[in-house]
């Protein structure tokens, strides 16, 4: 029987990472990620049954730990948006690829993850209305809100890598949204 090696396993997942970063999950191509991670075509099998399997190895991590950070840190009550925003930037620093990926892929993944976030921002931007003001005329203003403020940090994560930068960016976008809800959101 034959043993799979975690050396050969890392090397695949890295030859997917950018294969899948640089090309978007259509255009990603198997071969390709055999031959740049120094591998056999057939060898990339004994690892992973196709390429879906080879993505989800990559972005179920990221989805799982998305679930993990909003759950646990992301808008608690209590916290400045400067807080916010040092969680949030340092988040997307840290699953940088992952991100970039799963948004080229253009998947039912990528939608699913999309509606959860969206989802999840609703929420807490429907609780922190609700506390500010009674009568919110528009049923939808919450979803508006948060489609707009997740596409802001998606741009973000495109426009630049610099941590600081990023950082600054992202206080700058949770300000313009968030930043005095409670005086804007009054009648």
């Amino acid at each position: 029987m034959q043993y799979l090696k975690d050396n050969v396993r890392q090397k695949i997942y890295k030859a997917a990472v950018e294969e899948f970063k640089t090309r978007g999950y259509q255009d990603a191509s198997i071969r390709d990620i055999a031959k740049n991670a120094g591998i056999s075509l057939g060898n990339i099998y004994r690892y992973y049954d196709n390429k879906e399997a080879l993505y989800i190895a990559i972005i179920q991590p990221l989805i799982d730990s998305v679930k993990e950070f909003a759950q646990e840190k992301y808008f608690i009550a209590g916290d400045d948006l400067h807080s916010v925003s040092e969680k949030l930037s340092d988040f997307m620093v840290e699953h940088d690829d992952e991100i970039v990926i799963l948004r080229r892929g253009n998947t039912a993944y990528y939608r699913q993850f999309s509606k959860y976030l969206e989802d999840v921002t609703a929420q807490k931007i429907a609780s922190i209305m609700r506390d500010e003001n009674e009568a919110i005329k528009n049923p939808d203003l919450t979803n508006i809100i948060s489609r707009s403020f997740l596409h802001c940090l998606f741009d973000i994560i495109g426009s630049t890598t610099d941590k600081e930068k990023r950082r600054e960016f992202v206080e700058e976008v949770i300000t313009f949204y968030f930043g005095h809800i409670d005086t804007r959101s009054k009648k």
